[in-house]
Order: structure tokens, then sequence, then C-alpha cells
């Protein structure tokens, strides 16, 4: 899946138009052919109106719009994705109570299957610990009966690479920046993908190839030996 990020809408940088959003949005679906995820500049007044002009130009596609939040316009920003039959991502900050009510919002205006939760999170030493704990208690409140939780989980894994010790020239003891960062990468991957995230938005080839291979080996990995039946075993006398 590509991601792709329009930070040139944003008015304090390019503010490029809506229009032109789309156009370029059409480029890529004709450019690639696997699923593509759209994103804004973090605006949220600019991101309402950039996400009609997408979501029109991609019709049919099934984009994932990436994000709607409480700051926006939740009935405006909820209406192109519900007519053209695409996905939002659901963006809250770290705060469980806040995805629970943007979730009971968006239910206004569509169905559960066109929302995916995005709850946050951080690269490692820059708070993924609490990222992790409050994807870890959404996932848990779904498996208990939550309903307002029990969505897909996304995690914004290239988040990592803010943390300057990811890219930044440090002394020898760190190592070379150019292995310390896809490994800052990729751990951040690996614990989001413990804790139950069903799509990992990734940067680096190498954290992709490594988290990809990773999985795999999982995935393939021996049968699982029986399992006593202790749940109805009896204590002999």
């Amino acid at each position: 899946m590509v991601n792709l990020h329009l930070v040139s809408t944003d008015p304090y940088i390019k503010d490029a138009s809506p229009r032109d959003s789309a156009r370029l949005v059409e480029e890529v679906l004709q450019a690639v052919k696997v699923p593509l995820c759209v994103g804004g500049s973090g605006n949220p007044a600019k991101d309402v109106e950039v996400f009609e002009k997408v979501a029109e130009a991609g019709a049919g596609e099934r984009l994932l719009i990436n994000s709607l939040n409480l700051d926006m316009d939740i009935e405006k920003a909820s209406k192109p994705v519900k007519e053209h039959e695409h996905v939002a991502i659901a963006f809250t900050q770290m705060d469980l109570d806040k995805a629970r009510e943007l979730n009971r919002r968006l239910y206004d205006y569509l169905s559960k299957d066109q929302i995916v939760m995005d709850t946050n999170c951080a690269g490692v030493g820059y708070g993924l610990e609490y990222g992790f704990t409050i994807a870890e208690r959404a996932r848990l409140a779904a498996l208990k009966g939550d309903r307002e939780l029990q969505h897909p989980l996304v995690s914004g894994i290239s988040n990592a690479w803010a943390s300057r010790e990811a890219w930044l020239e440090m002394e020898s003891l760190w190592g070379p920046k150019e292995i310390r960062g896809p490994i800052w990468e990729t751990i951040t991957a690996l614990s989001m993908l413990l804790v139950g995230s069903d799509y990992l938005m990734m940067l680096h080839p190498t954290s992709v190839k490594t988290v990809k291979e990773i999985v795999g080996y999982l995935l393939k990995s021996g049968e699982a030996g029986k399992i006593p039946d202790w749940a109805s075993a009896e204590l002999g006398g």
C-alpha cells in the first residue's frame, strides 16, 4: 500500500489547491497498482476541502483518507468519504476517551467498515510506551465487547523519524545513522505489531523489508503444539 501525504496543501507551506491535489492523486492512481492512502497537511480546515476533491477524484478506488479528527467539521469531512465509498482514519492523540467520542460522531455519517482507528504512536524514546499502552487498552476493550473500539488499527510508524537519535550524526557509541535510523523505525514497528496494529505506515525501505521478513517468518513457523484441556480437568483424589 502506498501512502501519499499532501503536505504542500498546508497554507503555511505552499497552499496548493484542492484541485491540484486531486490531479496528483489521479496521477498516482494511474501509476500504481496497489491501494492508496491519502493524507492531508494536518491543517483541519484545509484538509476538509482537500479530502472533498480527492474523494471525488478517487471515486471507486476505496481510498484510505488520512485522517479525520475532532478539530474538523465531522459532517462535512465525512460526506465525501461516504458518497464515494472510501474509508477514513479516525485520528486521536493517545486518548481512548477521545477515540470513542470521535468514533461515535463518525457513526452518524459512516458505516463501521468505513472507519479505521489511529490512536497515535511515537518513536522509541519519545513516548512509544505510552502509544503502545493506549493501543493495547483499545485492543483489549474491543475484545471484551466495546463496540466503539472494534475497528482495525493503523499506526504511523514513520513518527520514529521525529526522534533526533534516529537521524542525527552522533558520537561513535551510537553507531552510524544509516543503520541506526532504520533500526529505530523497525523497533517502533515491531512494538506496535505486537500490540495488534493492522497497518503500519513506514518510511525507510530497509525497515519495511526487515519487518516484512519477520512477519513472514512468524507466519510460516511450525504448527502449534497440542494444548491440554485444563479448563475441564478434574483434580484426582
